[in-house]
């Protein structure tokens, strides 16, 4: 018999429970030593799902928390926030602009002839006029000479251009230079008239010329024009009369003159002027002049002369002559023919011109040798339209009065012409009419000279002051002289509106 039999049914019950107690103590105290050995000091995340299991409460001794693991403080570095990258722009292609339309032959003869239109910013008028001081009053040297283009220094009279106002002299002088075959160029126009400006459009817009009758155009040997590197040359009698035409050396293209009077002097009406009047011959850019060769190299033994190159607004977007073909040089011409053959230019000018006013008395009395200044006034920015010059003999009537020199000054700038006649554009005291000027005699021997100023190319008054001085010839002649100045508004936008 087992001793746990022999036991009473209370001690079993008693042994029983305490074995459990017995038991369920050692579980309990090896769970918790098995958790206290092997848990981590913290727990720095939660611990994964898959190990979590439940605890059944069970009042266990009071445990002293391990520390918990802070973790180092790590000093703030400035870090940039990143940079984003931008989606890549596409690059349109360039616009390409179509060079805006050069005006047409039509379009530009029309504008050159409106009154109201300006194509001009300045223009630029070089004549053979005699400066100096003891030049000789009588003036009957007031004509280049061949020693002249040399400026030989026994003459007393003085010819150039680009006057200055300080001395009354010219800065420039004209000279003679060999072309490329060494055959002598009497400029008109030397290449340094033209030299620093490269850029501007501009027009040789007049040529007069005179030479001693008995010797005619052929004195003249050949006509020259150099521009943007192209050379024309050709005899000046075939030239200069209507419809001329001068070809470069290889016949490739041409200037090519007008025919209607307007333009072109007949020399047969003006008593031997020759040339073209309000007709942009050459239209060019740079390397620009204008030149005689003599016959057989020789200048004429007299030789008078006066030029008038325009330079144009930016606007005015025309062709040079260089871009131009033969046929459109003719264009051109025939446009001019076309909108003047049957028109008067003095007219047209005459009807929308008004006068201006004079701030010297006239009119004004001067004695041999004697010089007089006439002033005049106003509005800024108006063109030049007219000068009605009349002067009249007080005591005597001989012609040399005419030898009168006429002076303006425009924008602070001289520009002096040789006489009555030849402000007038005709030659040797003739009476005579071109299609921009007139020279008619008046009463007790005096003279009207009548000069208009072009349609589209005047100058224009950019301060609105205009000084006109004369100079009287050692005849002994008293003379009475009346001045009239008109000047007509202009509309720079028209060379916009083609």
């Amino acid at each position: 018999m087992s001793p746990f039999s022999s036991l009473t049914k209370t001690q079993r019950i008693v042994l029983i429970d305490m074995g459990l107690a017995v038991i369920l103590f050692y579980c309990v105290a090896t769970f918790l030593i098995a958790s206290a050995t092997y848990a981590p000091a913290a727990i720095d995340a939660e611990m994964p799902s898959e190990f979590s299991f439940e605890i059944a409460e069970v009042e266990s001794p009071t445990l002293t928390p391990a520390p918990t693991r802070t973790p180092p403080r790590i000093a703030p570095t400035l870090i940039p926030p990143p940079t984003e990258t931008p989606a890549p722009t596409a690059i349109p292609s360039p616009t390409i602009r179509p060079a805006p339309a050069k005006m047409s032959p039509n379009v530009f003869a029309e504008l050159m002839t409106n009154p109201r239109a300006m194509l001009s910013i300045k223009t630029t008028i070089l004549t053979s006029a005699c400066f100096g001081p003891g030049a000789n009053p009588l003036q009957d040297r007031d004509f280049m000479a061949p020693a002249d283009w040399s400026s030989a220094p026994d003459r007393k009279c003085i010819f150039g251009y680009t006057v200055s106002p300080v001395d009354r002299m010219p800065v420039k002088r004209y000279s003679v230079y060999g072309g490329p075959d060494g055959q002598p160029r009497f400029y008109i126009i030397p290449p340094d008239a033209f030299l620093q400006d490269t850029q501007n459009l501009k027009a040789l817009s007049q040529l007069h010329l005179i030479v001693d009758p008995e010797q005619g155009c052929d004195a003249l040997g050949f006509i020259g024009v150099t521009a943007d590197g192209y050379n024309y040359q050709c005899p000046a009698c075939s030239f200069l009369k209507s419809g001329g035409v001068c070809p470069i050396a290889d016949g490739t293209r041409n200037l090519a003159l007008p025919n209607n009077r307007n333009n072109v002097l007949d020399v047969n009406d003006t008593g031997g002027a020759y040339g073209f009047l309000s007709f942009p011959l050459v239209i060019f850019r740079s390397g620009f002049s204008l030149y005689f060769t003599g016959r057989a190299g020789y200048a004429p033994a007299r030789t008078w002369f006066e030029s008038t190159v325009d330079t144009f607004l930016p606007n005015v977007n025309v062709k040079t002559t260089a871009e131009m073909n033969t046929q459109e040089t003719r264009a051109v011409a025939a446009q001019f023919d076309r909108l003047l053959s049957n028109a008067d230019p003095k007219t047209l000018i005459a009807s929308v011109e008004r006068d201006v006013q004079a701030t010297t008395l006239l009119p004004v009395t001067i004695q041999s040798k004697q010089e007089a200044t006439i002033h005049f006034k106003t509005t800024p920015g108006a063109a030049l339209s007219s000068i009605a010059w009349k002067i009249m003999p007080l005591n005597d009537g001989k012609k040399q009065f005419m030898e009168t020199n006429l002076c303006l000054v425009l924008n602070g700038e001289e520009i002096c012409f040789t006489g009555v006649e030849d402000f007038a554009h005709c030659a040797f005291f003739t009476a005579c009419a071109t299609g921009y000027s007139t020279l008619q005699p008046t009463e007790r021997g005096g003279y009207n000279a009548t000069r208009y100023f072009p349609a589209g190319t005047a100058p224009i008054l950019r301060d609105g002051n205009i000084s006109a001085r004369f100079l009287a010839p050692d005849i002994g002649t008293v003379l009475e002289i009346d001045v009239k100045v008109r000047v007509r508004e202009v509309d720079a936008g028209l060379a916009n509106q083609r």
